[in-house]
């Protein structure tokens, strides 16, 4: 629970950052807001973080194993969200807002931006953490392969090396034009390497590899070089204090007594979205603050929507995409290495959740949508709407989803249908008998997945239950 309050209360800062303070600077058109938080201390903390459960799970497990589950965990959201980010800005963004081009849109998936910014533009400016974690976890990979750092003073030479050569690039970064420089600096996140250095820190304190002395002074000499590069006292001490609490979760009893037993629940399920809601709520929600501006919303309604934007977005990436591609992954990760796995041992697959079945309907629907209409085959909306179909049925066969899930796929295809497909994008009607007929083909395509799915298991004659 301790980890579980951090990580929301550093992704819900880092929303109310974006939201009230860079949206209104990017957008005065947005309106003055009562109240900002102009300190960019949630990112920061997430990186520490990071930085902690880095060093707590590379300590316990093969060092090779855990870098490809943090690139399966992090790189298919990721891409999920800047495809989608991407399609929706160009087709929702208002009259003189930017939207990215289809070049931009691959730029950030292939992460350009830290590289060369004034070229790529971000977009959605909260993606600029991802290449720095990367950089930090293949960091972190190459000096356990290449020497254990287990022990507490042989890590702690490598933290201290790691703050020192950040320390002695600084003042060149900050001085000189050299291009190439830059771009090997800011696209390898050297300037935020001390954050991680934070993270680790913590750790080996907590675990009694190095004294508390020593953290202490690693700990001082991390913020020394936040304070060198930014240059504000404010940032600096809540920083530190975001460093104290990731102290107290990591060394003292956990927070479950100190919350109440009713919040439990809803801390744990915004946790398990806190990265899919960090992903998506900046681009996106700054659309639905416009579009609730425009409705006549006041500054507080707008936020809420901004907030709205993140853990609804969150949590379609995290069920649709995050987790089954990290489980999906991560089981090929293991069968490959794994040379005496039984080969002919069937399992029954347990239906997957009806919420679950909805979630990837709508992101994988969303993502047909745009490949149509970049190809230009929305114009011959027949053919849309049988590839629609043919989509809600393979949802439904490979899930494999429950009777019910068929309605929810159906009325999500449908939406996106009439949304998008339809001449007047983002304007969903209603066309009486036609669109009767239209919603019990869709489902009638989602049912036939459903039989179908059934149909083959019986057809593999008598299965064993097992795992899914």
């Amino acid at each position: 629970m301790s980890w579980d309050v951090v990580r929301v209360a550093a992704v819900l800062l880092v929303m109310f950052f974006h939201g009230s303070s860079l949206a209104v600077a990017w957008h005065p058109e947005l309106g003055e807001r009562p109240l900002t938080w102009g300190w960019p201390v949630g990112a920061s903390t997430l990186l520490v973080i990071s930085g902690y459960f880095a060093a707590a799970v590379v300590s316990r497990q093969d060092a090779w194993r855990w870098w490809l589950g943090r690139l399966f965990r992090l790189l298919p959201a990721f891409w999920a969200a800047v495809l989608i980010t991407g399609y929706l800005q160009r087709k929702l963004a208002l009259e003189g807002w930017w939207a990215p081009t289809w070049s931009d849109i691959g730029a950030n998936l292939l992460m350009l931006w830290q590289w060369k910014p004034q070229t790529y533009p971000f977009v959605d400016l909260s993606y600029w953490t991802l290449p720095v974690q990367l950089a930090a976890f293949t960091a972190m990979l190459v000096v356990v392969r290449v020497r254990s750092w287990r022990r507490g003073p042989r890590a702690a030479v490598w933290l201290w090396g790691v703050l020192a050569v950040e320390l002695a690039l600084w003042p060149i970064r900050a001085n000189t034009a050299w291009e190439p420089f830059r771009m090997l600096h800011d696209g390898l996140g050297w300037h935020r390497a001390h954050l991680f250095v934070l993270g680790v820190a913590v750790y080996l304190v907590a675990t009694r590899r190095i004294g508390r002395v020593h953290g202490l002074a690693l700990t001082l000499a991390g913020l020394f070089e936040q304070w060198l590069q930014l240059r504000g006292l404010a940032l600096l001490v809540l920083i530190s204090i975001a460093v104290v609490i990731v102290h107290l979760a990591a060394w003292g009893p956990d927070w479950d007594r100190a919350l109440p037993k009713s919040t439990h629940r809803a801390v744990r399920w915004l946790a398990g979205i806190s990265y899919g809601a960090y992903l998506a709520h900046f681009s996106l929600g700054i659309i639905t603050m416009r579009y609730l501006h425009r409705a006549g919303a006041g500054p507080v309604v707008q936020m809420l929507g901004f907030v709205a934007t993140g853990i609804v977005g969150g949590w379609v990436l995290t069920v649709a995409v995050e987790r089954p591609a990290y489980r999906a992954l991560c089981r090929r990760r293991d069968r490959r290495k794994d040379a005496v796995a039984v080969r002919d041992r069937r399992t029954v697959a347990t239906p997957a959740s009806t919420g679950a079945v909805i979630a990837v309907a709508f992101f994988g629907g969303a993502l047909v949508v745009a490949v149509m209409d970049v190809s230009g085959a929305v114009r011959h909306t027949a053919w849309a709407f049988l590839t629609l179909c043919v989509f809600a049925a393979v949802v439904t066969y490979r899930a494999p989803a429950r009777g019910r899930a068929a309605v929810g796929v159906a009325g999500v295809c449908w939406v996106l249908y009439s949304g998008f497909v339809v001449p007047e994008i983002g304007h969903i009607g209603w066309d009486g008998a036609a669109d009767v007929r239209r919603l019990g083909l869709l489902l009638g395509a989602a049912l036939l997945g459903i039989g179908a799915h059934a149909v083959a298991r019986r057809a593999n004659g008598p299965l064993t239950r097992g795992a899914d």
